[in-house]
């Protein structure tokens, strides 16, 4: 995966950005306020899309959307089971419920997963991988991986540590905004 050539060098200083320039902007409309919080939230939304387009890129080649990847990945870990309900699936992939049909629809259509009647509810079914999706989940999740891998080798284990903890402590301060969590795989 290469870098944009716009990115500073691993290891540099970025020195001033975008979030600097937005809270130096503000700071000047709103002199007796303190804009600094965001820089912070400036960069946490430059990177969420910063890594949808990641997403996006290193699984590409496999002909699939970021979406339709992530209910591959959630229904292959879920090996305790035969399969999710669509209400069951959508907050685990967070995609709204109309855009949640659709991707499962496109799924469906290429032989990755399929619907089988819900023993639990007649009303609803089980959204079930195929062998198909299964080896296909696989393959991508290495594929992501690899990416993963050469995206964050700049980042030492330590500085790797120190985010995942910073996001940890963000997403429980964002308390009813942020997501469910979603259940443990078996």
């Amino acid at each position: 995966m290469t870098t944009p050539a716009e990115a500073p060098s691993p290891g540099t200083d970025p020195g001033t950005d975008y979030a600097d320039g937005v809270v130096t902007a503000w700071a000047h409309v709103l002199p007796d306020e303190d804009a600094t919080s965001l820089g912070f939230v400036v960069r946490l939304h430059q990177a969420m899309i910063a890594m949808e387009e990641f997403d996006r890129r290193s699984i590409g080649g496999l002909d699939l959307t970021a979406p339709e990847y992530m209910v591959l990945a959630v229904l292959a870990v879920r090996t305790d089971i035969e399969g999710l309900t669509l209400r069951e699936l959508r907050p685990l992939v967070m995609y709204s419920s109309g855009g949640m049909t659709h991707c499962v629809d496109r799924l469906e259509k290429k032989s990755l997963i399929e619907r089988r009647p819900n023993p639990a509810d007649r009303r609803s079914v089980l959204v079930c991988l195929t062998d198909t999706g299964r080896d296909l989940a696989r393959t991508a999740m290495r594929t992501r991986l690899t990416a993963l891998d050469e995206l964050l080798a700049p980042l030492t284990p330590a500085d790797r540590r120190t985010v995942d903890h910073a996001l940890r402590l963000l997403i429980s301060t964002l308390g009813p905004w942020a997501p469910p969590a979603p259940p443990t795989p078996a």
